[in-house]
């Protein structure tokens, strides 16, 4: 790809993200999405300049690929297939315009054409998706795929999405290990990406978020011993990746601790509000941190 296109295509996502993270408020009342729809038209823009799919890279999942049927057939665990070459390349790009397009629509309201997105990043990306350049993307669209399906009350599908995130983070700790790439990285030059510290520090909470999903997941399902414990390891997560909104930590705590009295645990039960306590008290004392668990990369 010539050095203006790229330039061209590059300088297109980062108008797009910076359009993407104007709060909603910011626009006028009567369009509230008015800087979602302006993304929406500059991701289309750069997904038109990338060029159509691989047709090997674009091909429909298999019955037999991963964890059932259809679109949600996830393939774990996987084999580490290295992203080389312009086709593989080209693919992993459009999987990450994919994403954004997804979490466009569903931003806008328009679920159907989200997931449709969504659906078509995790397509892209099957083949390298215990890849340092893909594991992150793979198991953001994965995520939220989980959050909209159990927006529907189809927790089944919701739980295993989730659990097919939960499953490849820990194949790729296990066999990799490095902190991987960051979605934006692949429309930044190489002098404008991210430490090892700061990769390291998106990924795992892209996995704390996965947690958290989990263990909504599982009270939605009345599993509440294991709901506890996701919810157990998201809070202890959080506050070693000093990665949280106090009074939302608080109140996370203080549920929490409602499920110990009642298995009548109550040393676990009295340390859960005594922590909440504590952190509820740093409530406008500490900058919030940006890590509300919501559907966002």
């Amino acid at each position: 790809m010539a050095n203006a296109a790229w330039a061209e295509i590059r300088e297109k996502f980062q108008a797009a993200l910076a359009l993407s993270r104007i709060e909603l408020h910011k626009n006028p009342e009567k369009e509230p999405y008015k800087c979602k729809y302006g993304a929406r038209v500059l991701l289309e823009e750069v997904k038109a300049l990338l060029g159509p799919a691989p047709e090997d890279e674009d091909e429909r999942p298999q019955a037999d690929d991963g964890l059932g049927a259809g679109d949600h057939a996830l393939g774990l665990p996987a084999e580490v297939v290295e992203v080389e070459g312009p086709i593989a390349q080209g693919a992993v790009r459009l999987a990450v315009i994919e994403f954004y397009l997804g979490m466009n629509h569903i931003d806008t309201e328009e679920l159907s054409a989200g997931e449709e997105h969504l659906v078509k990043c995790l397509r892209l990306l099957r083949k390298y998706r215990l890849s340092q350049d893909c594991v992150s993307l793979y198991i953001l669209a994965q995520n939220n795929l989980g959050i909209l399906w159990s927006e529907r009350e189809e927790i089944e599908t919701a739980q295993a999405y989730l659990e097919s995130s939960e499953a490849l983070y820990n194949q790729y700790m296990k066999e990799i290990g490095s902190p991987p790439l960051d979605p934006t990285e692949h429309f930044l030059p190489e002098e404008e990406k991210l430490t090892e510290q700061e990769r390291s520090k998106r990924f795992e909470k892209v996995y704390t978020h996965n947690l958290y999903y989990l263990a909504q997941v599982y009270q939605h399902m009345e599993m509440f011993e294991k709901a506890a414990h996701y919810c157990h390891s998201t809070l202890k997560r959080q506050l070693e990746h000093n990665a949280y909104h106090p009074i939302e930590w608080a109140i996370n705590a203080a549920t929490l601790s409602q499920f110990y009295i009642n298995k009548l645990c109550f040393m676990e039960a009295r340390h859960c509000l005594s922590a909440a306590n504590v952190i509820f008290g740093q409530t406008g004392k500490i900058p919030a941190t940006d890590d509300r668990q919501h559907r966002r990369t």
